[in-house]
């Protein structure tokens, strides 16, 4: 096809089609696109807390094994841990609160088409068993 949309008559495309019996198609709502798409907006509070948290434990364990020649280099360690703990803690448990699963909403977007019921041939009858419902667990 040129850029005005005429096809060209000397190009020929081949298409070639595989068969399949059936084909799902799932319904996708915007949010869920883009959680998809960016992942989860809390996962930036997790990286800080990561972050913090390593900080922290890294001047907990410079106190612990070394000595200070200045007592204001003591507490700048001390402050950085106090600091790195607490913000560290308040990050990891508003991400803890306000985490979406991408795993849940992909979750959630293969349960909006039922699941189809298993035919069971016996000799006598032929019964429908739904495959969710009526199995018993495991163990």
């Amino acid at each position: 096809m040129d850029p005005q949309g005429n096809l060209d008559i000397g190009e020929k495309i081949i298409v070639r089609r595989g068969r399949v019996d059936s084909v799902d198609l799932y319904e996708v709502k915007e949010n869920e696109l883009e959680l998809l798409e960016k992942g989860s907006p809390s996962s930036l509070q997790l990286n800080f807390s990561i972050f913090l948290f390593s900080i922290a434990f890294s001047a907990i364990l410079t106190l612990t094994t070394t000595t200070a020649k200045w007592s204001i280099m003591t507490t700048v360690f001390v402050v950085v841990a106090v600091i790195g703990i607490l913000l560290g803690s308040y990050l990891l448990i508003t991400w803890l609160q306000t985490r979406t699963s991408i795993s849940g909403t992909i979750a959630t977007i293969r349960n909006r088409i039922p699941p189809e019921p298993i035919y069971i041939e016996d000799e006598e009858t032929t019964e429908s068993v739904d495959s969710a419902d009526d199995q018993a667990p495991a163990g």
